[in-house]
């Protein structure tokens, strides 16, 4: 049986610039390390995390439309699809295989858990966890949902509440639901540390699974600055009217300020 390595973010640590990283170099990777790569539907695999979280919570991706209509028809039988997939995926080799989905740290309670280990045993799983500076998190968070035009929240329980008592940075809580059901195989990464030190997160996290980091593919330029970017692009199929009207009102708004002054 493969060994599972399961990176579950926290958000805004980095993780987008290593899934481009490991997807594009995936075959030097393996190659060189024996670890695979998993290629789930989205880049970050977020339909895990969407799957596994109870009925009242919701991740960005979630409320974007990204997914079919929760508890439809057509959301169960994607959702078997999903599962399906993974345990393709994982049992394919017996080399070892990695997922990384940064939603997954929104999974707190045993329900959710439980959801998860169905998927990834425990006896062959091993959790990576990045965690950051609470007060830089939740504004870089902040930055997040107003560039892709996510509203604030005032429940306590939403992704998008970012007071300073988000339940988002009781990193306390979140590493002891994992501990509950992972035991001790869990990795924790100091994002503040491994910026400082390198600059990027991509070498503490390839430290989870190689130990010779000198050999591993050129990870330096993979640093994403997404102060400037766009709204993610609706994709033809998945994406509901409202990811549609953010990303055009994101254009219109560019336009308006690449606009000359008449002045």
């Amino acid at each position: 049986m493969s060994q599972i390595f399961l990176h579950i973010g926290t958000l805004k640590t980095g993780t987008t610039s290593f899934q481009r990283w490991f997807f594009e170099n995936q075959d030097v990777i393996t190659r060189d390390t024996g670890v695979r790569w998993y290629n789930g539907q989205f880049p970050d695999s977020r339909e895990i995390a969407a799957i596994c979280l109870d009925a009242h919570k919701e991740t960005p991706a979630m409320v974007i439309g990204f997914f079919p209509p929760r508890f439809s028809e057509e959301w169960f039988t994607w959702a078997a699809e999903v599962r399906a997939n993974i345990q393709r995926e994982i049992d394919s080799s017996n080399d070892p295989i990695f997922f990384s989905c940064e939603a997954l740290c929104l999974l707190r309670t045993d329900s959710e858990l439980e959801r998860l280990k169905e998927m990834f045993p425990a006896d062959r799983t091993h959790i990576i966890v990045t965690l950051r500076d609470p007060k830089d998190f939740l504004s870089s968070w902040r930055k997040h949902l107003r560039q892709d035009f996510y509203k604030k929240s005032k429940d306590p329980t939403s992704f998008a509440y970012v007071k300073k008592d988000s339940w988002l940075t009781d990193y306390e809580e979140l590493q002891n639901a994992y501990l509950k059901h992972y035991g001790e195989h869990i990795t924790t990464i100091n994002y503040d540390r491994a910026i400082a030190l390198n600059g990027s997160i991509i070498p503490d996290l390839a430290g989870t699974f190689n130990v010779d980091n000198q050999s591993l593919p050129e990870w330096s330029n993979y640093f994403l600055n997404k102060s400037n970017r766009p709204p993610r692009q609706p994709m033809k199929g998945i994406a509901r009217p409202i990811h549609y009207l953010r990303f055009y009102m994101w254009k219109i708004i560019m336009k308006l300020k690449a606009k000359p002054s008449s002045r």
